[in-house]
């Protein structure tokens, strides 16, 4: 397995990636400057297909060709860290 900081750097694209297809749409790097990632459960207030959010999740593990690990890993970091809601209101 890499290192955690490539793990993280293979998270924080597939956030960017989803939210850049969220209704409504959010910048995420910019997201975090700005703090809003910081309010409790601010994610609830984006919305992506959760089919579209797995598909992103794919494209990027195939992209960086993880191993099992890295995807545990990076599965666990997605889908009960920050990915938007797959619920629409």
């Amino acid at each position: 397995m890499r290192s955690s900081d490539y793990v993280w750097k293979i998270c924080m694209e597939i956030y960017q990636k989803m939210y850049e297809e969220t209704e409504p749409p959010l910048d995420f790097k910019q997201a975090i400057a700005d703090g809003i990632t910081s309010e409790p459960n601010w994610f609830m207030n984006y919305y992506l297909n959760m089919k579209r959010q797995k598909e992103i999740f794919d494209e990027v593990i195939k992209k960086y060709r993880c191993d099992k690990y890295e995807k545990r890993a990076i599965n666990m970091e997605i889908w009960l860290g920050a990915a938007p809601t797959g619920v629409k209101k």
